[in-house]
């Protein structure tokens, strides 16, 4: 089979009647011609076998999209480059083999999906109203308690404190009391000078070719337990490339202890760096923290960045079906799982934390030698949002790539999967958008013993009967508080937009119910867990909206010393503006009304918005084969 790329502009040779026209934009693949196409959503392409077809599309919406065929196995037959501009066209021309069976865009592979087929196909029936994945779940009311920030990416609320505070991307904690955010005044502490330069044009490539989509910055703060009487707390934050940063990676992600004067101010010259991740990508920094009942630090961090777990920075694992990479490797780098510290402690050798006696690879226990000693659980891409229930459960949230996101209940020594498994699904580096049937569900025996890969307790698709679900999870904390009845023990999680382009604010709130899930007794054709086997979750839907949704992209989620839970989000998919605010959930009679984003609010500056993203928050790759994930 020949297949060639023609390139911009359609081919000056191309026969009329082997020639489809299409418009492609991240929702869909629209037919434009011939007339029997014209209008139809991912239309089906009738093809006769050996001749030659060109087919010439246009970006309709100026997000990055290419072309490529596809067989029933999965593997690619035809691909072009991606493409940015609006209203650019592309052509690719290639002689039709019977071997053809989809066509998909590979940034958008869910929505921008179509059948190639050798036959007349048959006239399709009516479509039915597809059924959303979540069902409807409580409708609550949003009090802000914070307006004017810029990406708040943290929230804490510390025992014994007048305040509760909120992180901004670009630097700076923020105090709130009962009349909100003092913007004007001096922030509690501010970062930014030590930090890199946010959404500066870093980054480029098809998904974000002006570089102001940016995952680095000040991602997480927690105080202390003890912070009413020593006033310590924790911050993650991204600093510049130091001497020991390889050539060409991107930054220093560090885990801080900073000391406060007072609940007005912190001290910025207290800092005392506890941790250090040579970071090779700008993506996948992680963001909060938590202090666990047993007064340690756990710190997730995500895999160091790129495209599949694979990128530059990644070392090789033990799964040869795979490329990469630090998720599954303990000894090299401490990238792309959960670490416990104890940050009241020095190390032996006068390290700034000392090392749990009972943490999984520590000095006399049996996985001794096969790792890191601050690991405390692997196999994660991207951690973002970390919480402990009342019951102790440790529940962290993990950025899926192209098909799935997942949260995990995290166990000491546990491993899950990444990037073997996208969630309790089957990864392929090569074809992420098509997952084998079959992988491994544990590790060979001489792979710290053979342990099992762990099934996440929340997954759901990023995309459900070609309606966009979301596109990165943003893991949150149960409902302890009983001002919302219906959420009281829930684990109020999100996810960052649903819009598949990722520019439309459009975040959602989700409730699970936390239960121990059983064991599947057989698994999907991906190998993954079915639904019925994972906690039960539904969608929150908001009394303030007309329609009952956000408006907002959802970058994080906070817990207050009363069990109530808070939604950090923006308009702005990048970190710009002062769209920012923390909305606390509440009864829904007590709530502010929610105004869509109108038409005359958009960002002045097209290039306000990502073309598209990595990964959530997520994931901007230069990679195309890598969803959004901050």
């Amino acid at each position: 089979m020949a297949a060639g790329f023609v390139g911009l502009g359609a081919s000056q040779e191309a026969d009329e009647e082997n020639r489809f026209e299409l418009g492609g934009e991240s929702s869909r693949w629209v037919g434009q011609a011939p007339d029997e196409i014209e209008g139809e959503d991912n239309p089906t392409l009738v093809l006769e076998e050996g001749e030659t077809y060109e087919v010439v599309w246009e970006n309709l919406d100026g997000i990055g999209h290419n072309f490529v065929i596809i067989d029933d196995e999965g593997d690619q037959l035809v691909s072009t480059d991606i493409v940015t501009g609006e209203g650019e066209t592309q052509a690719v021309e290639f002689e039709a083999d019977e071997e053809m069976a989809e066509y998909y865009c590979e940034p958008h592979p869910q929505t921008m999906r179509g059948d190639v087929t050798f036959d007349e196909p048959d006239e399709p029936d009516e479509e039915a109203e597809a059924e959303p994945y979540f069902p409807e779940g409580p409708t609550v009311g949003v009090n802000p308690v914070a307006e004017g920030l810029i990406a708040p990416t943290d929230f804490d609320d510390p025992e014994g404190s007048d305040y509760q505070y909120v992180a901004d991307q670009t630097g700076e904690i923020w105090r709130i009391d009962e009349d909100g955010v003092d913007l004007e005044g001096d922030p509690f502490l501010d970062i930014s000078d030590r930090m890199v330069a946010v959404g500066e044009e870093f980054a480029g490539g098809y998904a974000d070719p002006d570089g102001d989509y940016d995952e680095r910055g000040l991602l997480g703060v927690e105080f202390h337990p003890d912070y009413e009487e020593n006033g310590r707390f924790v911050v993650n934050y991204s600093a510049p490339p130091d001497d020991e940063t390889p050539d060409g990676w991107s930054h220093v992600q560090v885990i801080a202890e900073f000391e406060a004067t007072d609940d007005e101010s912190a001290d910025p010259d207290s800092e005392r760096r506890i941790l250090e991740f040579q970071h090779p990508q700008y993506n996948h920094d992680s963001g909060p923290m938590a202090f666990g009942p047993d007064g340690y630090l756990y710190v997730p961090m995500g895999d160091g960045g790129g495209g599949n777990d694979s990128d530059y920075g990644h070392v090789e694992d033990w799964y040869d079906e795979n490329e990469g990479g630090n998720g599954q490797d303990t000894t090299e780098n401490l990238l792309g799982g959960v670490h416990r510290i104890d940050i009241d402690n020095e190390g032996e050798n006068g390290e700034p934390y000392a090392i749990p006696e009972d943490n999984p690879f520590a000095e006399g226990e049996e996985l001794e030698g096969e790792g890191l000693e601050e690991y405390y659980a692997w196999g994660l891409r991207n951690p973002y949002g970390i919480t402990f229930s009342g019951d102790d459960r440790l529940i962290v949230a993990d950025a899926g790539q192209v098909l799935y996101e997942a949260a995990y209940e995290i166990e000491k020594g546990g491993n899950y999967g990444w990037n073997v498994r996208e969630g309790s699904h089957c990864f392929s580096t090569e074809t992420p958008a098509t997952p084998p049937e079959e992988c491994p569900l544990e590790t060979p025996d001489d792979v710290r013993g053979g342990e099992p890969l762990i099934d996440p307790v929340v997954e759901y698709p990023q995309v459900h009967e070609g309606q966009g679900v979301g596109i990165v999870i943003i893991g949150g904390h149960t409902y302890e508080d009983d001002t919302i009845e219906d959420l009281e023990g829930q684990y109020i999680f999100g996810d960052w937009t649903r819009d598949q382009g990722r520019q439309q604010p459009d975040g959602r709130v989700f409730a699970a119910t936390p239960e121990d899930p059983a064991d599947p007794d057989e698994r999907d054709e991906f190998g993954g867990r079915p639904r019925e086997d994972l906690w039960e979750m539904e969608e929150v839907r908001f009394a303030g909206s007309d329609d009952g949704d956000l408006h907002h992209f959802v970058r994080q989620f906070g817990r207050g010393a009363d069990g109530e839970v808070y939604v950090l989000a923006n308009r702005i998919g990048v970190p710009q503006g002062d769209t920012g605010v923390v909305f606390e959930l509440v009864a829904e009679d007590e709530g502010v009304e929610i105004e869509p984003l109108e038409d005359d609010e958009e960002p002045e500056d097209e290039d306000d918005a990502p073309d598209d993203e990595d990964e959530h928050p997520g994931e901007v790759d230069e990679d195309p084969e890598n969803d959004e994930d901050e």
